[in-house]
């Protein structure tokens, strides 16, 4: 498995598989979330929609009930999400408005720090803001997922995401995963790590799966260490369904995704 490297904001950002041991990956949340004291609607949900400011033209936003956020980018067409980055934190809602300071672009390895500003409509289900990492400013601007079936709001259903799936990390290498019907997986990467974990519908009772995972030996990144993350699957108006999965290390010091459809 090759080292990560990488730019935010520079397409093809990673240099390593998600799934298999990329400098890092996953998501029991290593982060202190900051749970959102809001007298109003919060911004939990999933939102898409466009970016500008960046290579990447599209993004996929998701506020979980604790104010923990995953937000990847990447091109969007008409048949699939490609992925080529993602940053995540958390933050807090108050009155239409969402803030984090703590939140990380894993587009670098390690990954580097930024801040995120965004006003939201908990009604009409729209978001709009900035992420700011370095010198770098994206602004970025959606609603519901376009072309998606996706209803945040109903329990995540672990049928949807048994069976084998055939998925693209950031770079290209392809990552087979096989989900049983327990939730357990087995994964292996084209370029040789094997490794395991479990992917279960949140407690929350929302549309969205916890993903852990243990790596094997090398060539994977983290010979024998665990990580943690987040994963979305969800029906498009194709008949497809997406995969999404995101994840960072312990230390939230590298992270890496991979996504697919089938």
């Amino acid at each position: 498995m090759v080292d990560m490297k990488g730019k935010f904001f520079a397409g093809s950002l990673l240099a390593c598989t998600l799934l298999a041991g990329c400098g890092g990956g996953g998501s029991t949340t290593p982060t202190t979330s900051t749970t959102s004291t809001t007298p109003g609607p919060s911004a939990e949900g999933v939102y898409g929609g466009t970016m500008t400011g960046s290579t990447s033209t599209a993004f996929e936003t998701l506020v979980l009930e604790n104010g923990d956020l995953w937000s990847v980018y990447g091109t969007q067409t008409s048949s699939i999400f490609s992925v080529a980055g993602f940053v995540q934190g958390s933050g807090t809602s108050n009155n239409g408005s969402f803030t984090s300071s703590n939140v990380k672009d894993f587009g670098f390895a390690p990954a580097v720090a930024g801040t995120l500003n965004a006003t939201y409509d908990a009604t009409a289900k729209t978001i709009s803001g900035t992420f700011s990492a370095g010198t770098q400013t994206a602004t970025f601007s959606g609603g519901p997922i376009a072309g998606s079936l996706y209803n945040y709001n109903t329990a995540a259903a672990l049928t949807t995401v048994v069976g084998s799936w055939s998925t693209t990390s950031l770079t290209g290498e392809g990552v087979a995963i096989n989900v049983a019907s327990t939730g357990a997986f087995t994964a292996a990467s084209s370029l040789g790590c094997n490794f395991t974990g479990t992917i279960t519908p949140r407690a929350s009772g929302k549309n969205v799966f916890n993903v852990a995972m243990t790596f094997g030996a090398a060539p994977c990144a983290l010979p024998g260490q665990s990580a943690t993350g987040i994963a979305l699957a969800y029906p498009l108006t194709s008949g497809r369904t997406q995969l999404l999965v995101s994840a960072v290390d312990g230390t939230r010091s590298y992270g890496a995704s991979v996504f697919g459809t089938r």
